[in-house]
């Protein structure tokens, strides 16, 4: 059985930007992505910041084997940072 790891990255609203970055400087492929107003179901109430409908709810992006996921996230008030992963 083989293990692998598939990362989720969030983008703080700057997701399309950081999918061309990577699409130039690594070779990328965006195979997916999915924005907010293009979504099956809308959001709750309240859930996404104003103005955020054009932005990346989804995105699967892949370099050489691997496949990374990626989002804008809900909103500029919902931002993460300070992570680091050792295995």
């Amino acid at each position: 059985m083989s293990s692998f790891i598939q990362p989720y990255l969030f983008f703080n609203g700057t997701c399309q930007e950081a999918l061309a970055f990577y699409e130039t400087a690594l070779g990328a492929k965006t195979e997916m992505l999915m924005r907010y107003d293009q979504s099956p179901d809308s959001p709750p109430p309240g859930m996404l910041a104003e103005g955020w409908e054009k932005k990346v709810m989804h995105a699967s992006l892949r370099i050489g084997e691997s496949v990374i996921m990626a989002s804008d996230g809900c909103g500029p008030d919902e931002t993460f940072s300070g992570f680091a992963l050792s295995l």
